[in-house]
């Protein structure tokens, strides 16, 4: 099982999910996000992220301006293209930043809104499924990953928290968890409490350290 945490906006609680040794920090590059962070404020609280815990950073339909600043700031292991971002414009990115990995995120209402990830199968590293209102805490209904296979390894996002985790796996099938609002008891705000109690969970349900 491997977990991404995202939505860091400060250094306290980034440094408890190091602590915790999450798999992947996300930071969100979005102006309208409650969780936005600047390039140059994300590298200055990210400066003691370990090389071994993969940094990402989540833009929506951002243009190469934006993606170069934040290439230059942060020098992110991946990028999260979270919106209606093209295959063309991923391999142009790709010929542009080839040593940076992408994850394409889609948002998931019914099953046919799988289809779509196909397209993107020789071009993204990752997939991530997430909710129609991405970052709202609201879940979509896992049944509909249970058939799904692709070339590429996914996350499951989207009202993942303590209480619903369980569930999550069981149903999806899922081997890769991205969170943001299930470790927020203030929206926007990460917090260190809940993010401790999601590890300790997750270690206790055994699954951490499983493929990929």
């Amino acid at each position: 099982m491997k977990v991404k945490l995202c939505g860091f906006s400060e250094e306290s609680s980034l440094q408890v999910a190091v602590a915790e040794k999450c798999d992947f920090l996300g930071f969100v590059f979005v102006e309208k996000s409650p969780r936005f962070i600047s390039p140059k404020k994300a590298a200055a609280i990210a400066t003691k992220v370990p090389t071994n815990i993969a940094r990402v950073a989540v833009v929506v339909d951002a243009d190469f301006d934006f993606i170069s600043e934040i290439v230059k700031e942060f020098s992110p292991d991946f990028f999260q293209f979270h919106g209606s971002e093209t295959v063309d414009f991923l391999e142009k990115f790709h010929q542009k930043f080839p040593k940076i990995k992408i994850i394409k995120a889609f948002r998931i209402h019914d099953s046919s809104d799988l289809k779509a990830a196909h397209d993107f199968e020789n071009i993204a590293d990752l997939f991530l499924f997430d909710g129609k209102d991405a970052g709202s805490g609201k879940k979509f209904d896992w049944k509909i990953l249970q058939n799904f296979s692709a070339k590429k390894d996914w996350f499951l996002s989207g009202g993942l928290n303590i209480e619903n985790i369980d569930e999550a796996l069981k149903t999806s099938g899922a081997r890769m968890i991205d969170l943001s609002s299930g470790i927020e008891k203030i929206r926007g705000e990460k917090s260190p409490q809940l993010i401790k109690e999601f590890i300790k969970k997750i270690n206790k349900l055994s699954l951490r350290g499983q493929a990929p």
